[in-house]
């Protein structure tokens, strides 16, 4: 189930990384210093903050897409989408990490099988408290 809650949130991360793409497009294209290269650089601090940011976007995830299912002008559609997103990025940052260092965790679980279950367990544990 986590799995697939990742893969949803991979999603999101495309969202992330266009915007930040977009409102970046002159910036360097090396990797800011403070984003992971690999799974050895994600210490426990920051897990805790990609797990807390996490779960507050499954929390707003699931409040807008009740609202999007009632919806059916594509307009407020669009503006519901834009404030999920708004919403999700907000939630990222409040958490303390960048949405760079938010999608790159992502990419990274999904290349490391055991960043992934670390992953999965702290989010079952922080669902369960």
């Amino acid at each position: 189930m986590i799995k697939k809650l990742l893969g949803l949130h991979a999603l999101f991360a495309l969202i992330f990384t266009a915007s930040v793409a977009h409102a970046q497009q002159a910036a360097p294209t090396e990797p800011a210093a403070d984003v992971p290269q690999s799974a050895a650089d994600i210490d426990a601090d920051l897990k805790a903050k990609f797990v807390d940011a996490y779960g507050d976007i499954m929390s707003i995830q699931m409040r807008y897409a009740e609202q999007l299912q009632a919806v059916t002008d594509e307009n407020q559609a669009s503006t519901l989408q834009q404030q999920a997103q708004a919403e999700m990025q907000e939630a990222v940052t409040d958490n303390d990490i960048s949405i760079q260092q938010y999608n790159q965790i992502i990419q990274l679980a999904a290349a490391d099988e055991e960043l992934m279950a670390e992953l999965e367990t702290a989010i079952a544990e922080e669902m369960e408290s």
